[in-house]
């Protein structure tokens, strides 16, 4: 059973479904639990890792063979994309800890956060179009803003399995570390950059460096502009 718990204000998603981690849902944990866990501890950022020696597996085929009509899969895609977009939500950073293999759904939750960080054992993969069907949250969307369209359609469409260097170069992966470091690693670089920072100055970073790929550049500037003036006015009222 996938958990949410909560480590010196930093909320640890593990996905367990050991062996491979298989995920039995888009929606891999309860957004309202999520929620919940996040505003009630003032968490500053969250972390994703996979119980034992993978990440994710992605889809559990099998589970999803299940669902009997198109609504179904709807619903519970919606359920899926929803949770990350309840993620991005907090506006604090997002960052995944992944260790042996990252598939399928497994990976588009890693392209899904705002800093990568992986083994250099792992094996990543989008299998999808073997089975005559396509990375479904979020996948298609998410990895050419980090490796392009070219490379995008050469990874999806021939469903190879890359190594941790190749997907280090097609800038899916933003930091390589020794085997079974990697939450370690995450633990200490988000300590490092949230420890001694207040909540706005967090949300307020966030935000606007994700709007810089989001917003059109002079919506982005603006937002900017409003976000530094808060923080002044602020800073000021404290003093």
């Amino acid at each position: 059973m996938n958990t949410i718990e909560i480590q010196e204000e930093i909320c640890v998603i593990t996905l367990n479904n050991k062996p491979n981690n298989y995920l039995e849902r888009p929606e891999f944990v309860s957004v309202i639990e999520l929620q919940k866990k996040v505003l009630e501890h003032a968490c500053k950022a969250i972390i994703i890792r996979g119980a034992g020696r993978h990440f994710s597996a992605g889809a559990d085929v099998e589970q999803m063979r299940k669902m009997v009509n198109q609504d179904s899969i709807i619903a519970e895609m919606t359920k899926g994309k929803e949770l990350l977009a309840a993620m991005q939500s907090f506006n604090i950073p997002i960052v995944t800890a992944v260790e042996g293999v990252c598939f399928g759904g497994g990976l588009e939750i890693v392209l899904a956060s705002d800093i990568r960080i992986a083994s250099s054992k792992c094996l990543f993969a989008f299998p999808e179009a073997n089975l005559e069907l396509i990375p479904g949250l979020g996948g298609t969307i998410h990895l050419p803003k980090y490796s392009g369209i070219a490379r995008s359609l050469e990874m999806i469409l021939k469903g190879d399995i890359i190594d941790c260097q190749t997907a280090h170069d097609i800038d899916i992966i933003d930091f390589v570390v020794d085997a079974k470091t990697t939450f370690d690693f995450a633990m200490k670089m988000l300590s490092s950059m949230v420890k001694n920072r207040s909540m706005s100055v967090i949300k307020a970073v966030v935000e606007s460096v994700r709007n810089a790929e989001s917003k059109p550049y002079a919506e982005a500037l603006a937002r900017e502009t409003e976000l530094f003036c808060e923080l002044a006015k602020n800073a000021v009222e404290d003093e």
